[in-house]
């Protein structure tokens, strides 16, 4: 192989990952009059007819660290006839027993105990399934024990979901970051899900983009239920980013806001954090698929690396190419208005983003090879199972949509 194919190869691989960039910010321009607002500027007055009944409904497993704060800070919501219910999933440390003294000084919380895991459920599915059957509330909020709420938050958010007519309402929460490598992690991740679901074709009802986060999942409960909950999904790792999906696809109308300094949650610690955090979700929201991890891999490499690269390989113009991608980059993530603690100029650290998510992607598959499934809080979920699920709900996931097309 000569010197000068090589050359040839790597600027055009780096080309490539820069047209990647320049047309995500010509896609921005373009459907620039889309908004999707921060939740902290959006009213909280009660809409026309007045507020319906909202039930916040949690899984949680070994999280005494946290679940006190989180738990707190929901109650602390002046949501009018707010429930909460929460699930303590097998917890072997003191989480029952927090949210046991917790609902005794606040008649609002509901504990329940769960101590055996029935056949065919992912932990955290089944306990939010168990939850949300305990309610007869108007929209459900499904979150995690380790998010805290700013006061008001809830009740602009169910404000913008009825007023909009919405049936599933995701929050992006703020990712609380210290250190940079944290932030470059996130800035590439936060970009990968931009281009694998732009937010203006989440929103539009003929394309397939969808999104959920497990931190702010708002659904009305009639869709919710229409859909069977999480019957469907009970096997799902990803749970969160299905269910968004498979109401998108049943018909449901969806709605995006960005919840910076109302939503918040410390998700990992450390970029080593970041990549570990990541073992259980990574492989599976790829359907297990090998395909589908070489081309996540060679994907993250050519736009997230390649362009960097490409400013000092090849000739004049496909530098200038590569330049204004990485500018493109930066554009993007000055938009992001320090979601994440994201700043314009990780755009030029993005490599190392990139790198550490294909660390993270091709760690996640060695793991649940080697294991032989996905272990999550201290459970093994065979691997045989899981793909057996996940070609049964891709099944159903066809059928929504082709019903409603």
């Amino acid at each position: 192989m000569s010197s000068e194919w090589v050359v040839r190869v790597v600027s055009g691989l780096s080309v490539l990952g820069a047209l990647v960039w320049i047309r995500l910010v010509v896609q921005i321009f373009r459907h620039r009059r889309v908004r999707f607002p921060r939740l902290e500027t959006l009213p909280g007055d009660a809409p026309e007819g007045g507020w319906p009944t909202l039930a916040v409904a949690f899984a949680a497993r070994n999280e005494a660290a946290m679940v006190g704060p989180a738990t707190r800070s929901m109650l602390a919501q002046d949501y009018p006839g707010l429930q909460v219910f929460a699930v303590d999933d097998r917890s072997t440390d003191g989480t029952g027993a927090i949210l046991d003294d917790l609902a005794r000084d606040d008649p609002r919380l509901s504990v329940v105990h769960i101590e055996t895991l029935p056949p065919g459920w992912l932990g955290k599915n089944n306990a939010l399934q168990k939850a949300t059957e305990g309610t007869s509330a108007d929209w459900l909020l499904l979150t995690d024990a380790d998010v805290v709420f700013a006061p008001g938050a809830l009740r602009r958010a169910l404000a913008y979901a009825v007023t909009r007519k919405l049936d599933h309402l995701t929050v992006a929460p703020d990712n609380l970051t210290e250190s940079f490598g944290e932030r470059v992690f996130l800035s590439m991740f936060s970009l990968g899900i931009a281009l694998k679901a732009p937010p203006w074709q989440v929103i539009d009802p003929s394309r397939k983009a969808s999104i959920g986060v497990g931190a702010f999942n708002l659904v009305r409960a009639e869709a919710f239920h229409g859909i069977g909950g999480f019957k469907r999904l009970a096997l799902s790792v990803d749970e969160d980013m299905r269910i968004g999906q498979a109401l998108k696809f049943a018909g449901y109308r969806p709605g995006l806001v960005m919840g910076r300094n109302q939503v918040s949650v410390r998700w990992q610690v450390g970029l080593g954090g970041m990549i570990r955090g990541l073992e259980k979700n990574f492989y599976a929201a790829l359907d297990f698929s090998p395909v589908e991890v070489i081309a996540g891999a060679f994907g993250l490499t050519v736009a997230g690396v390649m362009p960097h690269v490409g400013l000092f390989v090849g000739p004049w113009w496909a530098r200038l190419v590569c330049a204004l991608g990485v500018a493109s980059i930066a554009v993007v993530l000055h938009g992001a208005e320090g979601i994440n603690g994201m700043r314009w100029y990780h755009a030029l650290a993005l490599p190392i983003g990139a790198l550490a998510c294909v660390a993270a992607l091709i760690r996640s598959v060695f793991v649940t090879l080697k294991n032989g499934g996905v272990r999550w809080r201290d459970h093994l979920y065979p691997l045989a199972e899981l793909k057996e699920h996940v070609r049964r709900r891709n099944v159903w996931l066809r059928e929504l949509w082709l019903s409603t097309r």
